[in-house]
């Protein structure tokens, strides 16, 4: 599967008084982790969102983390985001978060997002649809695209 990974550092923004890593910044992250994967494939998010009025990207229904160890500020985490496993609608990223050399993660994570429309009927309606062919033939080639700014 396609792995798109990006390196963070913790900034004291992220942290707590005692300058540890405030965890839901880890979700905000592989929030990030998922949009750059679908970028890293050549799907255009933002793009789509434009073109098709109805498209609504691929909202999050569920997601999970486990801590292994914390991060402090000044540290930098590698994320490496991975779809783990596709549905009909819906498709499972796997978010991995290690520091330097270490093969441990500090922490791991998984989303489940849909792919996700708007009924045309009632737009306030999201429905989800079958994830396309392309996208999941995009995702899953064998490669891995650093996509560190």
């Amino acid at each position: 599967m396609l792995t798109a990974t990006q390196r963070i550092r913790v900034e004291w923004a992220h942290c707590d008084p005692a300058g540890i890593i405030f965890n839901p910044h880890y979700y905000i992250w592989m929030d990030s982790g998922t949009h750059a994967l679908l970028q890293a494939a050549g799907f255009d998010l933002i793009g789509q969102t434009h073109d098709d009025n109805l498209f609504r990207g691929c909202p999050l229904v569920a997601s999970n983390m486990a801590f292994k160890r914390p991060l402090y500020f000044g540290d930098v985490t590698l994320l490496s985001s991975r779809v783990e496993k596709f549905g009909n609608t819906s498709l499972v990223v796997a978010h991995e978060f290690r520091q330097g050399e270490n093969p441990n993660p500090v922490a791991v994570g998984q989303e489940v997002r849909v792919w996700g429309y708007s009924d045309a009927e009632q737009p306030a309606k999201l429905i989800a649809k079958v994830v396309p062919e392309e996208i999941r033939a995009m995702l899953s080639v064998d490669k891995t695209v650093d996509v560190s700014v």
